[in-house]
């Protein structure tokens, strides 16, 4: 039988043997609006701050930035910056933007993003992740309910996810001042905290902040968990997306849940995702994130060129 990755992969074989690579994507019909859309994200690593040897060879395989994480000071993200800056080379974002303090580290590390998880619901009952039919309040983005039918087995979900839906706007809210003075947009990312489950309701949630400063930080992976076609977040998240992790995820077969796999060897439509960039003006950075299936700097290099340039995996 075939599942519905081999399907995935037959269809994109298919589709692959009747033209070359990114004759596939399709650019909008307007030429301005082409022009805009046709820019080319840049492909970045994440980790731990380099020394100036490891930036000259990821530079050498195509490299152009890279995503931090871990604890940085502000006279490390200094020296850093500096380094980076004399070999063409950009720290573009930084993980844990959740405080006054990493606002100010990112700033000093010349990166005008952060990925920001403000918050996470568990301990108590919820959906399996595919039984998920989200209604929410789009005034107050507050849900309703999460599944068809009765809903009494998950009221202490909803309730809490409402509260920990307030208490992540306002640690949101209090953040966007200094953000804003320091030039960096927050980065809001579902990081399997079970909260915004479906991409019309996270969409609805950072369109409430009504500022650019707030925007969405999409991992391609890591939402597969929920809603297992990555390229439909492009389409509610449009103009949203200031980042997106490089992410795998394979689906069991029958389609219900998984575990993460290596970039281009999961169930993520690749192909569909690149496209989605293209329609929805996607531009800025793409950033492989492993979580646990490790590739070289080299093969990630490869992977994200190939995601770009709309090539399968050889």
């Amino acid at each position: 039988m075939m599942n519905r990755r081999n399907f995935m992969q037959a269809a994109a074989g298919t589709a692959f043997s009747a033209a070359v690579g990114a004759q596939f994507l399709s650019f909008p019909q307007n030429a301005q609006a082409a022009s805009d859309f046709a820019v080319r994200p840049k492909i970045a690593l994440l980790g731990r701050l380099p020394d100036a040897e490891a930036i000259a060879k990821m530079k050498e395989i195509g490299i152009e930035g890279m995503e931090i994480s871990g604890s940085v000071t502000l006279e490390e993200a200094k020296a850093a910056r500096k380094m980076a800056e004399a070999q063409g080379f950009c720290f573009h974002s930084m993980m844990g933007g959740g405080s006054i303090e990493r606002l100010e580290v990112a700033a000093e590390i010349g990166a005008d993003a952060v990925l920001v998880v403000p918050g996470r619901v568990s301990g108590v009952k919820m959906p399996e992740p595919w039984e998920f039919k989200i209604e929410f309040d789009e005034k107050t983005n507050r849900l309703i309910s999460v599944v068809e039918g009765d809903n009494t087995p998950y009221a202490d979900y909803i309730r809490l996810h409402n509260e920990q839906m307030e208490s992540a706007r306002k640690k949101v809210e209090a953040l966007i001042p200094k953000a804003q003075e320091l030039g960096i947009t927050l980065g809001l990312e579902n990081v399997w905290n079970n909260m915004w489950v479906h991409p019309a309701f996270a969409a609805n949630f950072i369109k409430s902040f009504g500022t650019k400063t707030v925007q969405a930080y999409f991992d391609c992976g890591n939402n597969m968990k929920y809603y297992p076609r990555s390229q439909d977040w492009f389409d509610h998240l449009k103009g949203q997306i200031i980042r997106v992790h490089i992410k795998d995820f394979l689906m069991n077969p029958d389609g219900r849940g998984g575990k993460f796999a290596r970039v281009m060897e999961g169930s993520v439509d690749w192909l569909a995702v690149r496209q989605k960039m293209i329609e929805t003006g996607f531009s800025t950075w793409i950033t492989v994130e492993l979580q646990g299936c490790p590739l070289t700097h080299e093969e990630q290099a490869d992977r994200m060129t190939r995601i770009l340039d709309g090539r399968p995996l050889a």
